[in-house]
């Protein structure tokens, strides 16, 4: 599990366009404390947000579409 900066680090992308793919539903997340819902705007803290490595490995490897990406 990584966390949103190490994959906005991977990624090559800000931490806020990790977030808003998170909102999106884009990017399967854990929010530890609380429950992440695609759709739902991630406000304040409350929980440590981790992303699947595999997720990120996806992505990089293009697995997933890259309009979901730009999106």
């Amino acid at each position: 599990m990584l966390r949103v900066k190490e994959v906005a680090d991977r990624l090559r992308v800000h931490p806020a366009t990790v977030y808003r793919w998170i909102a999106d539903g884009h990017l399967p997340a854990v929010r530890y404390g609380k429950p992440i819902e695609p759709g739902v705007v991630i406000e304040g803290g409350g929980g440590s947000i981790r992303i699947p490595e595999s997720a990120v490995t996806d992505r990089l490897s293009g697995t997933s579409s890259p309009s979901e990406v730009a999106a």
